[in-house]
């Protein structure tokens, strides 16, 4: 009986999206918007660069900076012993599986090739902080 009340509600609440959705849609539809020209134009420009070039600069500098705490984590985890390894491992799949969560607080949408860029410069950073750390270690 519960599983079908839950079903009912899920049901109830998906139809009621689709209702807004449609009723928005008819709004949007009856408005008619004119198109922007000149300066307003310019500076409407202007704002969608800046606002794309901010969030390219977050969606760099975050897997870099997670980069770098892995690597140290990784660093403070394994210690000198070599059986430890894999928990570095761990870790830096970790703080590429946070990425996930952070950047659409930033108002970032994420892609497929965008994953990819993002795990190659977590990965690369995670792994030159670390060796830099194992080697300085042995010094």
């Amino acid at each position: 009986m519960a599983k079908k009340k839950k079903k009912a509600k899920k049901k109830a609440k998906y139809e009621k999206k689709i209702k807004e959705a449609k009723e928005a849609k008819k709004e949007v539809k009856k408005e008619k918007v004119k198109p922007v020209e000149g300066e307003e134009k310019e500076k409407l420009e202007e704002f969608v660069e800046e606002v794309d070039f901010k969030k390219d600069i977050i969606k760099t500098s975050l897997p870099l900076l997670f980069g770098i705490i892995a690597g140290l984590i990784s660093f403070l985890i394994s210690g000198s012993m070599r059986s430890r390894d894999p928990m570095g491992i761990i870790v830096l799949v970790l703080f590429i599986y946070i990425n996930k969560f952070l950047m659409p607080k930033f108002g970032i949408e994420l892609q497929g090739k965008d994953w990819a860029g993002i795990g190659f410069m977590t990965f690369t950073t995670w792994y030159i902080v670390w060796t830099l750390l194992l080697n300085l270690q042995n010094l």
